[in-house]
């Protein structure tokens, strides 16, 4: 059966909590020590939220 050995993989926004990204990946004993109810998560930043911290910040300009 499709799933009984993979489990679910989810990255999102360290910010905002939006969902970046979702992906099955493999169950092993590692992965379910670190998972909360069958569901890895890690974090990054999306796009919304990198581009707000970039005018916030002033990050990104071009300098002439």
């Amino acid at each position: 059966m499709k799933g009984e050995g993979t489990m679910k993989f989810r990255t999102v926004c360290a910010w905002c909590d939006r969902l970046i990204s979702e992906k099955e990946c493999p169950k092993t004993e590692d992965s379910l020590a670190l998972s909360q109810n069958g569901v890895m998560i890690s974090h990054g930043i999306c796009d919304r939220c990198r581009k707000n911290l970039e005018v916030i910040h002033g990050l990104n300009k071009r300098r002439t």
